[in-house]
């Protein structure tokens, strides 16, 4: 299993997790869902990077994001004639490391990635993406293949 963007949109979402700093950021990964999307191994693509407003409340947006479920729908109902979805969500970790939470554990969709960047003193430092494990219980680790 991998993660596939370029580094265009990487820029983006460094500059959207920076930005966000000291607060978390989190956005939406989009691309064209693989046949295999639910298969151990597979390699997601993402064509395109939306970042989206926190929505918790100013006490917990320091250490947890909310992508309100109304902008997910509206994303969702635009792509859906395309053949492209929501592939993964990406989030920052204010001076934290890019190792998901408990809470992201508890909150995961199975087969999408998760992409967390870690920001120091409003700098990214680190970057890794996740899948969920099959039975729930962890994350897996995926490469993430940076290209152009």
């Amino acid at each position: 299993m991998s993660l596939e963007v370029t580094r265009a949109l990487e820029s983006l979402v460094v500059e959207a997790c920076e930005k966000a700093h000291p607060n978390e950021a989190c956005g939406l990964l989009i691309g064209s869902p693989p046949g295999d999307f639910d298969a151990p191994g597979r390699a997601l693509v993402v064509d395109e990077v939306r970042p989206l407003p926190n929505g918790w409340d100013s006490s917990a947006k320091t250490n947890r994001y909310l992508i309100d479920p109304l902008d997910l729908a509206r994303v969702e109902t635009e792509l859906a004639a395309s053949g492209r979805g929501v592939v993964g969500f990406f989030h920052s970790h204010p001076d934290a490391p890019a190792w998901p939470s408990p809470f992201d554990l508890m909150m995961a969709w199975p087969c999408v990635s998760y992409w967390i960047l870690r920001v120091d003193g409003g700098k990214a430092a680190d970057s890794r993406s996740w899948q969920r494990s099959e039975d729930g219980r962890s994350f897996v680790e995926e490469p993430i293949h940076l290209e152009g």
